[in-house]
């Protein structure tokens, strides 16, 4: 009878200290989101005060050729003053000019990797990113890769490598290759902005063929 009672006794007990214990995975799970949480919101905080340092450096930039132009017009120095002026607007032309060429090729790329069956978005992405990465301007102006193929050619090759096999639902058959997709409206290449009238510019602007931003009023 007492033998009975000092087992139900340990059992009782062993059954207590297997309750306290606690559960480690979820220990584990918890410290794992907390430390993930805390580096994103020190990643977030760090890319704000970048961002915000960044902005005001070229805020300070820009007040100091506006001071320059100022002092130069003050001076009687109109050429010089519009000298800066015009340097000024050519550099924002130039910077205008090459983000229109990057989206012309980035919609470009992204046209004829809509004509394919992706597992996911990231897969996507991932295509998107190897492909424009390969590609630089040719003697002509054209988009190509390091062997001298052109954008659909370039993402019919990369889509028949059994490399990137694993980014897509079905592979992509072994023809003669995907048949080039048509070119988004209002991406369509313009010429060198510089070569251009201020009507044609404003035209082009009107039908999205360049993607204007930032303040022109300065």
């Amino acid at each position: 009878m007492s033998e009975n009672i000092e087992n139900n006794t340990q059992v009782k007990e062993e059954t207590a200290d297997e309750t306290k214990q606690p559960d480690v995975k979820q220990l584990v799970d918890q410290e794992v989101s907390k430390a993930i949480s805390n580096i994103k919101s020190n990643l977030d905080n760090a890319y704000k005060e970048r961002d915000e340092a960044l902005s005001q450096i070229e805020k300070i930039k820009v007040e100091k050729r506006q001071a320059e132009i100022s002092s130069l017009e003050q001076q009687g120095k109109h050429s010089e003053a519009m000298q800066m002026k015009l340097n000024e607007m050519n550099a924002k032309l130039e910077a205008y000019e090459q983000k229109n060429i990057e989206l012309s090729r980035d919609n470009a790329v992204r046209t004829q990797l809509n004509s394919l069956n992706f597992k996911s978005e990231k897969a996507a992405n991932m295509a998107y990113s190897d492909i424009v990465k390969s590609l630089k301007k040719d003697a002509l102006g054209n988009w190509v890769n390091e062997n001298g193929a052109s954008i659909d050619e370039t993402v019919s090759n990369y889509a028949k490598d059994d490399n990137n096999e694993f980014l897509f639902s079905v592979k992509a058959n072994m023809g003669s290759g995907i048949t080039p997709a048509k070119p988004s409206t209002g991406t369509t290449p313009v010429s060198s902005i510089k070569d251009m009238t201020t009507d044609e510019m404003l035209n082009a602007v009107s039908k999205g063929q360049i993607k204007v931003a930032g303040d022109w009023s300065q």
